[in-house]
This record gives structure tokens, sequence and C-alpha cells, in this order.
């Protein structure tokens, strides 16, 4: 049976008091409303197949085999493909703005350019045009070697049908294409990781003639490309390796392949220590030897200091031994002078006792380049230069300028060439009992360790200087 209450109700929504019009109305903007939506719906799919179909135009315009190239009716290039540059031996993102026919033998340029003039003065009403041709030209790598190559050519129209540039399909002749493409692209990411290695890259003959260099070895060295290609490793060698070339030569003969430290000279004169890893190779059609110079300074520095380090960790070993087993006060002192010089190369050490009852600084001992000019007995007033402001103060005070440093006093100015000084306070206890003090002829010669070498043999001095006065105090309480 029907359904009585359906019926029913539509009855009652025909017995409504609502306006005919009102409802006409609101069924034709819902119409509207669900036609607007459909409508967005279909531009949304349409704009994503549009990016579809532009992302899938741009996979296979750059993965064709063929090299592709856009540009406008007067030859500037618009787009590329990989392909494009890997012909051109380019970067793809170098050929835009760059004109085509600077890859164009000189001698074909006139016939292209008559070709292309056609399209300016076509008639733009005509449904269709032949292209301009087919046929081949001679293309030329970048600053390099022709090559001939199948080009066609054809109009691109905006949708007006005017034409606005030209479409270029460019294939390489030569024998064994892929092959020469392939060597191409080898060459060009060669030559890029040539020029961009962290080290310095020399090749040369076996005369010694330079014949390649990458970007580094003539940033290290301060020439110009065009200059080291003059050149040989003679040139470049510090004056006494120079003799060791031929050797070198000889070995890499024989071995192969050697590693060897060398100094090279920069243009400005400045010494550079590097490591060679040097092999032989065939290069332009003969053997050669190709070159890694490493720059090996901060190594060297490294060494250096290691070096120094350890010497000095000896050197505080060897001289608490020694001064240790010394009882007499003035052989300490001297010996701990002496020692102190030997083992750092000072040009200048020198040993004070406070005497607190004149208020001076009594030198006791004296190492280094000076010890004609000072007496044993040289006296310095308590606060006065950097000696008597430590046995004042019983601080240490490093000067690695010693012309920035309120405190010094040079005696002989004229003799004496002190650029750094170094004066730590000799402590028994609370006490400051004496001043070690040490001179350098170099500029920031002291750095912390030095600083807490020099201050570790201070204390080992304010040691030997306690037990030499308990000796004599006790020596003399014998005697008495």
């Amino acid at each position: 049976m029907p359904d009585q209450s359906l019926d029913h109700s539509v009855d009652a929504g025909r017995n409504t008091s609502a306006d005919p019009n009102a409802l006409a109305e609101l069924a034709d903007l819902r119409s509207a409303v669900e036609t607007l939506r459909r409508q967005n719906a279909e531009l949304t799919a349409l704009r994503q197949k549009l990016e579809d179909d532009q992302r899938r135009y741009r996979e296979v315009f750059d993965l064709a085999p063929d090299g592709y190239v856009l540009t406008d009716l007067d030859g500037t290039i618009t787009d590329a493909n990989r392909t494009a540059a890997a012909l051109l031996s380019v970067r793809q993102d170098f050929l835009p703005g760059k004109s085509l026919l600077m890859f164009i033998d000189e001698a074909e340029h006139a016939a292209l350019l008559a070709r292309i003039a056609q399209w300016r003065t076509a008639d733009p009403d005509l449904p269709s045009l032949p292209m301009i041709g087919r046929g081949q030209i001679q293309l030329r790598v970048y600053k390099g070697a022709p090559f001939p190559a199948a080009f066609a050519l054809s109009p691109s129209r905006d949708r007006r049908g005017e034409i606005t540039g030209l479409r270029w399909l460019l294939r390489d002749l030569s024998e064994s294409t892929r092959t020469e493409q392939a060597l191409r692209e080898s060459e060009y990411h060669y030559q890029t990781l040539f020029d961009n290695a962290g080290d310095a890259i020399f090749i040369h003959n076996l005369t010694g003639r330079y014949l390649e260099v990458n970007r580094v070895a003539c940033e290290s060295l301060g020439y110009t490309r065009e200059e080291l290609l003059q050149m040989t490793p003679v040139d470049v060698n510090a004056p006494e390796f120079v003799s060791e070339i031929p050797d070198r030569i000889a070995r890499l003969r024989e071995a192969d392949h050697i590693f060897f430290e060398t100094v090279y000279v920069r243009r400005d004169g400045t010494a550079i220590p590097v490591e060679l890893n040097s092999r032989m190779i065939e290069y332009a059609g003969g053997p050669a030897v190709l070159s890694i110079a490493r720059d090996i300074t901060e190594r060297k520095r490294a060494e250096v200091v290691l070096t120094r380090r350890a010497a000095q960790l000896a050197v505080l070993s060897d001289v608490g031994r020694q001064i240790a087993a010394i009882l007499s006060l003035d052989q300490v002192l001297a010996r701990a002078a002496q020692l102190v010089q030997e083992s750092f190369d000072y040009h200048h050490v020198a040993l004070f006792l406070v005497d607190h009852a004149r208020g001076e600084l009594e030198m006791k001992a004296i190492a280094g380049n000076f010890l004609r000019l000072f007496p044993l007995n040289h006296r310095i007033q308590i606060d006065a230069g950097m000696v008597g402001w430590v046995g004042a103060h019983g601080q240490r005070l490093c000067a690695n300028d010693v012309e920035a440093e309120p405190h010094y006093i040079n005696f002989y100015p004229e003799v004496i060439p002190t650029r750094s000084e170094l004066s730590v306070p000799i402590r028994v206890g609370e006490e400051t009992v004496g001043v070690l003090d040490v001179q350098s002829p170099e500029l920031n010669d002291f750095d912390d360790d030095d600083v807490r070498v020099i201050e570790t043999l201070a204390d080992q001095i304010a040691v030997a200087i306690a037990n030499a006065r308990l000796y004599e105090a006790a020596q003399q309480g014998r005697a008495e």
C-alpha cells in the first residue's frame, strides 16, 4: 500500500503559506551554487592536469636523447635541455641568455641568419609553414673545437599564431657519438673536480714544464694559470730542495708513485711546507707527472708544539732532579738558570732573590747572551721594571710585546733585542723570595703552556731554595 504519511506531508507542504516566488528563487540559487561547485571542481582538475602535463613535458624535455634548444628570433637561448648542455660541454643553467650562434662555426652564421630572416617576413595568416630546414652544421664546444651535428629548425607560435621563436633539435653526428658525448661529460666533470679540489694539483712533463694546474695551485702560490704554465718545479721549490727534483723524477720512473715533503715559495717569498703525492700518468699523448700538493703548515706547527711540549716535560723532570740534589744555594740558582736557558733556548734567563732589608732584588744567577752585561750583584729596586713589579706583588707578569708593557725596562736598548718577557715569582709558602725572569727576541713567544712550565720551574726552584737554606742552617748549627 502507498505510504499515507508521505501523502499527508506533501499535502501539508502544499498548504503552507510560503511565497511561491521565494521558493523558486531558492531553487535557482541552489542550482547556481551547485553549478559553481561543479565548475570549481572541474577547474581544479584542469589545473592539476596542466601541472602534471607541464611536469611530464619537462621530464621528457630534459631526458630526451637529442639536444633541444629554444631561442627567440634573434637566436638568444631561452631554454635548453640537459642533452643540449652536455653536447655543448656547459652547465644547463649557463645557456639561457646566451646566443646560440656562439656555439656554431662562424662560417655558417650567414646562411643560418638568412634562413631565420624569412620568418620575420612570413605571412602570419598562413595556417602552417614548413620547417626552415634540416641539415648539418658545425657546432662548437664552448671555447673548444667544432664537431659535425644534424639540426632541425621549426618556428614557435603564440596563441594568436604569430611566430615568437625557434625550436632547434641538435644531434651529434661525429663517430662514436655516445662515447664522445660521455667523454665530454666526463671531461667536464673532471675539470670541475680538478679546479675545485681542496689541494693544489700540478701536471708537468718529464722535462719539468707544467702542462696543467688547478685553481688552488694558482691561489696558494699567488700566480695566474698562464704564469704557472710557463714555469717548472724549479721555479716554485725552495732553493735548498731544487737539487732533489731530478732524483724524485728518477724514483718516480722506477716506483710509479711516491710521497715526499718539500717547501714551495709563494710569489711574495713566503715559504709553504707541502706534502706531495706524485705518480706517473699519460697526459697529452706522453708520460707526465701528476702531483697533489697539500699544505702542511698547520701540521708542522702542531709538530713543533708537540715536540716543544715533550721537551718541556722532560726538562721539568730533569731540572727538578738536578737542582734537588744540590744543597748549595748559589749552585742551585746557577744550575737552574743554566738548565732553563739551555733547554728552552731563551736568549736571557736570570734569577733574582728579594733583599727585603734594602728594598731591592739582587741578581744571583744569569744565563744566555748577556752574561757580560750584568754583574751577579746587579740590583733592581722593588717595583721597578717587570722583575721589580713581580717581586713587589708576588704575581706573574707576561709581556708578549714589551713595547706595550708599561712596566718593561731595557737597561741596554742598543744591545738587548728583547721582544717578549716573562717574569714569575719564586714563592716559599706565602713569601715571595725571588723572581725567575726569561726573555725572548721573538714577539708573542710565550703561550699558556710556556707560562705554566716556567711557573712549575719556579716552584721547583723554590723547593730547592728552601732545602738549600735548611741545609745551610743545619750546617751553621753544627758549626756553632
